[in-house]
């Protein structure tokens, strides 16, 4: 009776022990598939983050899009610069003096005005970061020809028709349109790319919100000598 009663407890602490080892071994194993785990989804994150960063388009990467996407008269590209809720302004001269409209997406069989079209241009790159240049209606020659941008400033030309029409024309902006076409100049910049003869320049602006750009404006009056 003895020899079995010592038999039954060295079968039971054996077990035990063994009990035992198995739980730390499974609690081992879990750890590493824990641990595993955590670096795959921090692997995924840190993916997601260089992924999201490298989408965002830099300032010369959208201005050569919209330029080439308005050479070759693409409204389906130009509409993907067009911000959701500022949309785009377009500037244009129906006599002597500059108006705009406000619209909220772009087309080049609908253009502004009615009775004209945005005409042709050819492609007149590469894009520079320089003075922009000016048009001479005496001459009728630009200063300089080419694909420009400047960053040494910021346009206010929106801004300045708007104040015109308000005290020329019989146009009222409200005070919350006029500031919203301030705040916009202060996130943007002006582009002017240079045409040939018989061709109509390319005159824009885009403006920044978050780490995207948008097309907000175009200038169809800029270089106008017809008045």
């Amino acid at each position: 009776m003895k020899n079995l009663f010592f038999f039954t407890m060295i079968c039971i602490a054996t077990g035990l022990i063994s009990c035992g080892n198995n739980n730390k071994e499974d609690k081992a194993v879990q750890i590493a598939q824990d641990s595993i785990l955590l670096d795959s989804i921090s692997h995924v994150d840190s993916t997601a983050k260089e992924t999201t960063k490298d989408e965002a388009e830099s300032l010369e990467e959208v201005l050569e899009k919209i330029a080439r996407a308005y050479a070759d008269q693409n409204s389906k590209i130009i509409s993907r610069y067009i911000h959701p809720t500022l949309g785009i302004y377009i500037i244009y001269r129906p006599g002597a003096i500059a108006t705009y409209v406000h619209q909220s997406d772009f087309s080049f069989s609908r253009p502004v005005p009615d009775a004209q079209s945005y005409g042709t241009i050819s492609y007149n790159g590469p894009l520079k970061e320089e003075k922009l240049p000016k048009f001479d209606c005496g001459t009728m020659k630009w200063e300089k020809s080419g694909f420009f941008y400047d960053k040494s400033s910021r346009p206010t030309e929106l801004s300045h028709t708007a104040q015109i029409m308000n005290e020329i024309l019989n146009v009222k902006i409200d005070a919350a349109d006029l500031q919203q076409i301030k705040n916009i100049e202060t996130k943007s910049y002006r582009a002017i790319m240079t045409a040939n003869e018989n061709e109509k320049p390319f005159v824009f602006q885009v403006t920044q919100d978050g780490d995207k750009w948008y097309l907000t404006l175009i200038d169809l009056a800029y270089a106008g000598c017809e008045v």
